[in-house]
């Protein structure tokens, strides 16, 4: 286990702190199971890292990213990459995480 650092927008830290985010998905992997980090105070450990397609992630686990619905978060994820948007068959790193104090 290892202490890694992974930067969120502020969009994010604010669902962060509302505990309305519990995942982060991106292009590059950033800490593998039982890897911990902190955000804003809080810290978090790394519970699943798994590599999925976009389009699953917005389908079945937009919740888990702080996102009301699939649109939601192919919004806030075009918003985040402007030049490429959203590609639904991109494979990118899901890290689901939990608090731990």
């Amino acid at each position: 286990m290892a202490e890694i650092k992974i930067p969120f927008n502020d969009w994010s830290k604010d669902k962060l702190n509302k505990q309305l985010k519990n995942a982060t998905s991106r292009y590059k992997k950033y800490g593998k199971v039982g890897d911990t980090f902190e955000v804003n105070g809080w810290k978090y450990e790394l519970e699943i890292v798994v590599k999925l397609p976009l389009w699953f992630i917005s389908f079945y686990l937009y919740k888990s990213e702080g996102c009301n619905s699939s649109n939601g978060f192919e919004s806030i994820w075009e918003e985040i990459h402007p030049r490429k948007g959203f590609l639904p068959f991109d494979e990118v790193w899901y890290h689901y995480f939990k608090e731990i104090c």
